[in-house]
């Protein structure tokens, strides 16, 4: 039976495509990281953490999950 190559390989020299699974990893990945550089990004979330130190955090969070296990709903 005669050897039958792999699938995506386009012989010598050449290099296998990124599959888009990757590709879509790579825009996620870069989106992520624009996000992260952006100072109105890095702001906003700084407010948003201190607005909710000022309401508890996690044991006023812990207190909602309780009380909604306790009414039974």
């Amino acid at each position: 039976m005669p050897a039958v190559p792999e699938a995506g390989v386009l012989g010598a020299g050449h290099r296998k495509c990124p599959s888009p699974r990757w590709a879509g990893r790579q825009r996620g990945r870069e989106a992520v990281l624009a996000l992260v550089r952006d100072p109105a990004v890095a702001e906003r979330s700084a407010a948003l953490r201190a607005e909710l130190a000022a309401e508890g955090g996690t044991p006023y969070a812990a207190g909602l999950i309780e009380a909604e296990l306790r009414s039974g709903r």
